[in-house]
């Protein structure tokens, strides 16, 4: 059945109005329209569930205040296919737009999160609503997942999801991941390992240098073994799509006064994995690349949570792009697989499903603008496609 676009722009439209701006990037203007956190959206997400004839809620506290919801809606086969949206985004101090008016203008909805990724739960919430007033279910067993921490702090939803599921047995069959991909369903991801360096020097007098140890300059040797890291990288043959792995150094800070040698500096140094690579070997490489440059005592720190197998950082994700629910999906959307460079919770999802792909409306680069929308005519295209996946009757 077809479902109208302007029932689905109000659908997404409605889950804009309700702010959940992720804590680590709140700020006044955020904090002016309402509690920061996916508080009010899973509260929300759960009324809809139950509305939309859900057989099973869950909300599942991941931090105070901060619920994962899990919505099942059984099908016509016990196959269960598993649609995660993250509910968080990003910033919304820099906006040029009102950020949460959700308002339907020139063909596309605008406000924060229209686009990442609130489309793809609002386009999903409309389907099921309307099966649901007309009897109809889905050909598969579904489970709505809304994620909380996407955007920021470790993907601490989907490593939540992630045991919930394999405590209930669920068997997955197909997972689709929401995010900004046009419509390509993306079946690889670079991991990442985050670090931080502190050099520990001793303060003095700047005009008695001597007397001291400066930080700042025992980091350059540090930050200069990094880049040559990143092109020892480069130079190798990659063995999939997704190319070489990478490193980046991100951000730097220290010192206390124009007059006055720094006793620390700090960095912090991201290593993207590619497939083959485990993340604890790259922690050790990047720890005593750090330590053999560094001419003064250094600490090492890994910034990303634990993984629920207590290991640090994130594996990449990667699965051939001729798999059968990679290839339905581009053609159901008429578009072609592809890798990309972003991070999602499929780093979190690594065989957890017989297939995953992440795929979704609109363009990443795209998202976390001064102004966020999107189309509705991009609506209308995801509800085809997941209509014919879905297969409802």
């Amino acid at each position: 059945m077809d479902i109208d676009g302007q029932t689905l722009a109000e659908s997404v439209a409605e889950l804009v109005r309700i702010p959940s701006v992720n804590p680590l990037h709140a700020g006044p203007r955020a904090e002016e329209h309402g509690p920061i956190g996916e508080g009010a959206i899973a509260l929300r997400l759960a009324e809809r569930f139950d509305k939309c004839g859900a057989d099973e809620v869950v909300l599942d506290e991941v931090l105070p205040g901060r619920p994962n919801v899990y919505g099942r809606f059984r099908g016509r086969s016990d196959r269960l296919v598993v649609v995660d949206v993250h509910t968080d985004t990003v910033t919304v101090e820099h906006m040029t737009d009102p950020p949460f008016d959700g308002r339907i203008e020139h063909g596309s909805v605008w406000g924060r999160g229209a686009l990442d990724t609130k489309a793809t739960l609002g386009v999903v919430l409309a389907m099921l609503d309307a099966w649901h007033r007309d009897g109809l279910r889905p050909e598969p067993t579904l489970l709505l997942v809304g994620s909380i921490s996407e955007e920021a702090g470790g993907l601490l939803g989907a490593t939540r999801f992630r045991p919930w599921a394999e405590q209930q047995g669920l068997r997955i069959d197909q997972m689709l991941v929401a995010e900004p991909t046009e419509f390509r369903p993306v079946h690889g991801l670079k991991g990442l390992v985050l670090i931080e360096v502190t050099a520990r020097g001793a303060a003095a007098h700047s005009s008695r240098p001597d007397l001291g140890a400066n930080a700042i300059e025992a980091m350059a040797p540090v930050i200069a073994a990094f880049v040559a890291e990143h092109e020892r990288l480069q130079s190798l043959p990659p063995a999939t799509e997704l190319g070489s792995g990478t490193v980046s150094v991100t951000r730097i800070s220290g010192g206390t006064g124009g007059n006055v040698i720094p006793d620390r500096c700090s960095i912090s140094v991201g290593r993207r994995i590619v497939p083959g690579e485990d993340p604890g070997d790259v922690l050790e490489r990047m720890s005593a690349i750090a330590r053999a440059a560094c001419p003064v005592p250094c600490e090492i720190t890994s910034l990303l949570p634990l993984r629920p197998d207590g290991k640090p950082g994130s594996p990449a994700f990667y699965q051939r792009p001729d798999t059968g629910f990679v290839r339905f999906l581009a053609r159901a959307s008429g578009t072609d697989p592809a890798v990309a460079p972003f991070g999602t919770n499929a780093l979190r999802y690594s065989g957890l499903a017989n297939e995953l792909a992440i795929f979704g409306p609109g363009s990443i680069d795209h998202a976390h603008q001064a102004t966020e929308r999107i189309a509705v005519a991009d609506l209308v295209r995801l509800a085809d496609v997941l209509g014919a996946w879905l297969s409802p009757a």
